[in-house]
């Protein structure tokens, strides 16, 4: 096969520092366009990778006929991008969240399998070699799942600040936008970093989320800082996750996964890129794969979707999983609202 022609849908920061590098040099896919309402911005990003095409509008990136999408847009934006690519037949990465609203996951999911195009999320730990590792541990080498217990704790609180001051807009590729992370926008800790935890746990243990009760404190911002939840997973097991933005730097962030089984344990250090096993004899096994990250993490997500497209490779962070974050996520958030125990929609099935 030739190699995918992908483009890439918004030239922010995220994008700019890793999605769009990524691709313009990958061996195994080609850098079609970049798409931005702000032609000035995307435009500086195209002059740094042999001058990439720009264009202003979906519907002018769509006539290129690109074989996939990174939809790297504010949160509210996803959907909408995303089901417009899908419906053409158009493969899409999209960045996390997959959408801010259960129905509006679960529609984007609907509508890949409607038309048999290819639906990612950007989770990029889950792209991390030791993730595939760590599911295969999880559901064949521990036993019954009884518990899963998780930590995303961050440096967010800056940016929500920021969100809410008056440079919330900034323009240039290498500033942060942190308006993306405003309340109007979708942000808060919980769309912005819980997602990253859930997802994991969707994917690496094959269930939902079927029940949460959660608070959480917005620190005296219009979003949530703060996030903890109880879990009941659909299938069977418990949980509880929490998140913060609260880190104050880098050297305070942490992301794990404990996955507690009738016959062992699994600890996942997400940060680190580690996980290991101890099973109920007592042995300790390091996880661990033959593969390098080469490129940096970030790049991860943009060069496997280019390898699914080729046939290369499978997603670790399929349209399903993320569908199914989403909607726990919406009930953390409701659950905390309405003080009370909030039960998370079914995925419907497949669309055949």
């Amino acid at each position: 096969m030739r190699q995918p022609r992908i483009a890439v849908v918004g030239t922010g920061w995220w994008s700019a520092n890793h999605h769009v590098p990524s691709l313009a040099s990958a061996d195994g896919a080609e850098l079609l366009a970049l798409c931005d309402p702000d032609l000035d911005r995307a435009r500086e990003v195209a002059a740094r990778h042999g001058d990439v095409p720009v264009v202003a509008d979906l519907d002018a990136l769509l006539a290129l006929r690109p074989d996939g999408v990174v939809v790297a847009t504010p949160h509210t934006t996803h959907h909408g991008l995303a089901a417009r690519a899908l419906d053409a037949g158009v493969a899409a990465l999209v960045e996390k969240p997959l959408a801010t609203t259960a129905e509006d996951a679960f529609d984007l999911v609907a509508r890949a399998e409607r038309s048999g195009a290819h639906l990612s999320v950007g989770y990029t730990d889950q792209y991390v070699p030791v993730a595939a590792l760590v599911r295969r541990a999880v559901r064949e080498d521990i036993g019954e799942l009884v518990q899963v217990m998780g930590e995303f704790t961050s440096a967010t609180e800056s940016l929500f600040a920021r969100a809410e001051a008056a440079d919330a807009r900034g323009g240039a590729p290498e500033d942060t936008h942190p308006g993306t992370y405003g309340a109007d926008a979708g942000g808060g800790q919980a769309h912005t970093q819980l997602t990253h935890l859930l997802g994991m746990v969707c994917w690496v243990t094959g269930r939902e989320v079927a029940e949460v009760a959660a608070v959480v404190d917005r620190r005296g911002y219009d979003v949530d800082v703060d996030d903890a939840a109880v879990l009941r997973l659909r299938g069977g097991g418990t949980g509880v996750v929490t998140s913060s933005g609260m880190a104050g730097g880098q050297s305070r962030e942490r992301r794990s996964v404990r996955y507690l089984g009738t016959r062992g344990v699994v600890d996942q250090d997400l940060t680190a890129g580690r996980a290991t096993v101890r099973r109920a004899d007592g042995a300790l096994v390091e996880l661990r794969t033959h593969e390098d990250e080469d490129p940096p993490r970030p790049w991860l997500p943009a060069r496997r979707f280019a390898d699914v497209l080729a046939g290369r490779a499978t997603s670790p962070a399929p349209g399903r999983d993320g569908a199914a974050a989403e909607a726990a996520v919406e009930a953390v958030l409701r659950s905390a609202a309405e003080r009370r125990f909030v039960e998370v929609p079914a995925l419907p099935p497949a669309v055949r």
